[in-house]
């Protein structure tokens, strides 16, 4: 399995499984696609706009969550100070 979707699983709180058939998803159909129904709620849904925005916008991704990690790192470093 890749980085990105073990990242997705475990912020989602899903398996990596699901996650992967979503990936499939994601390859086998064009941004304007109805998503199933079965990744369009709850945890699903967070963990499928993940999955989208990593394949779409790969830079963003990984930006936010280079900065979900590295601000409160940053934010406590300056209170240490």
């Amino acid at each position: 399995m890749s980085v990105a979707n073990s990242l997705i699983a475990k912020l989602s709180g899903l398996a990596l499984a699901e996650v992967a058939d979503m990936r499939v998803w994601v390859r086998a159909n064009d941004a304007e696609a109805t998503v199933p129904e079965r990744f369009a709620q709850g945890r699903q849904a967070f963990a499928m706009a993940l999955v989208k925005l990593e394949h779409d916008r790969p830079a963003q991704f990984w930006g936010g969550l280079l900065a979900f990690f590295a601000i409160p790192c940053l934010a406590l470093h300056s209170l240490l100070r």
